[in-house]
């Protein structure tokens, strides 16, 4: 027998899942922002990529710049303040004259220190001869000058010349207006420099024949040179190295040239020797000259 069996209990069936669905409409002005941001951003990109400008480690160089100063008020006060101070007399009313006149340059103190250096009772006289200002130093308002002073000191019948070197420090203010701020101070006087002049002998690689014709033509140049004009020297020289200088000088020897090969020129170290017929002195005038031959010798460089 079969037994049916009813089930009063409903099979659960499972519920699907909604799908997430999102929605593109309500949030489309956000959206169009973004793509334009997006945009914006890749637009500046490829414009800094084209205009972009390579950098290199930069140095940077700092040049400086002498100021010229113009020294010539301070000097010319130095020259005047120092034949001042270097002439006096043995006589009372002079020597007074000369403090008086020393009071126009030096501060109180220097005026005071310089009431010793010539006494009412000195037996000599000074004249200063000149004045020669040898340096000039600028440090802040201050000139620190060094001069060469030559005098004539008298004692009785008795004459000497004497020249020494002295530094003085001179202040400035903004009107250009000076005073002398420390006595004059012996200095060691400037010496004759001791300089070698180097032998130069001719180069032996220029034959006979070419020494000889630039004697020759340097020799014709020189009796011309000195009456010569702008147009008579086109034919000797290139470009106006040597300009007419319309003197009465008679030419009358070359001494000592000296010839060297430089290429495709000659250079040339000669002293000339002329005689001045108004003043009646001779005089050597020293040449470097560059000759080059085209055809015609040419001085084309003149030093």
């Amino acid at each position: 027998m079969k037994i049916k069996i009813e089930r009063n209990q409903k099979e659960k069936t499972p519920k699907k899942k909604k799908e997430r669905v999102i929605t593109v409409g309500k949030h489309r002005k956000m959206v169009l922002v973004l793509w334009f941001l997006l945009f914006c951003s890749l637009a500046f990109g490829i414009y800094k990529n084209f205009t972009a400008i390579d950098q290199h480690t930069t140095h940077e160089k700092v040049v400086v710049k002498e100021k010229i100063v113009n020294t010539s008020g301070v000097e010319n006060f130095t020259m005047d303040f120092a034949k001042e101070y270097f002439s006096w007399k043995n006589n009372k009313e002079v020597i007074e004259k000369r403090m008086d006149n020393l009071g126009q340059y030096l501060t109180e103190e220097g005026l005071t220190l310089s009431q010793d250096m010539v006494r009412a009772d000195i037996p000599t006289s000074s004249e200063v001869q000149s004045v020669k200002i040898l340096d000039v130093e600028k440090s802040s308002e201050e000139f620190v000058v060094s001069f060469l002073v030559n005098q004539k000191i008298t004692e009785e019948k008795k004459t000497q010349q004497a020249s020494s070197a002295y530094r003085v420090t001179i202040f400035e203010d903004e009107k250009e207006n000076h005073i002398v701020t420390s006595l004059p101070t012996m200095i060691g006087k400037p010496e004759k420099a001791e300089h070698e002049v180097r032998q130069v002998e001719s180069d032996s690689k220029i034959d006979a024949k070419t020494t000889e014709e630039i004697t020759e033509f340097l020799e014709t140049f020189f009796k011309l040179y000195p009456t010569a004009s702008e147009k008579e020297l086109e034919y000797y020289v290139e470009n106006d190295v040597m300009r007419p200088i319309n003197s009465n000088l008679k030419f009358v020897e070359l001494v000592n040239p000296i010839y060297t090969q430089n290429e495709k020129s000659i250079q040339v170290r000669v002293d000339v020797k002329y005689l001045d017929t108004l003043s009646k002195v001779t005089n050597y005038f020293q040449y470097e000259l560059e000759l080059q031959n085209d055809g015609n010798w040419r001085i084309i460089v003149s030093e």
